[in-house]
């Protein structure tokens, strides 16, 4: 198995028990089935959405950070460009 591989499969491990931690959490265990309480469910759904993301989410300060670094670009399409480049972005409700 190539190292490439090998860091997948590892990561992908690693994710499986974080969502079983996490489902362990949430779930309510009874004989022979499990569920998830409904006023639980949109706290689960955000937990799992945050562990599935790709670098997490950048803070107030990495923001202003990267937006004085791109001021200078000459054009909006640019600085855009860039943004995609180093961020992954997500449109709320």
């Amino acid at each position: 198995m190539g190292q490439n591989e090998e860091h997948d499969a590892n990561r992908k491990e690693s994710l499986e028990k974080t969502i079983a931690k996490i489902l362990h959490r949430y779930c309510n265990f009874g004989w022979a089935n499990y569920y998830i309480p409904g006023e639980k469910f949109p706290s689960l759904i955000e937990e799992l959405v945050e562990v599935m993301s790709p670098g997490g989410q950048a803070g107030h300060e990495e923001l202003v950070q990267f937006f004085l670094s791109v001021q200078r670009l000459p054009s909006v399409q640019e600085r855009v460009a860039k943004l995609e480049d180093q961020f992954s972005i997500y449109k709320r409700g």
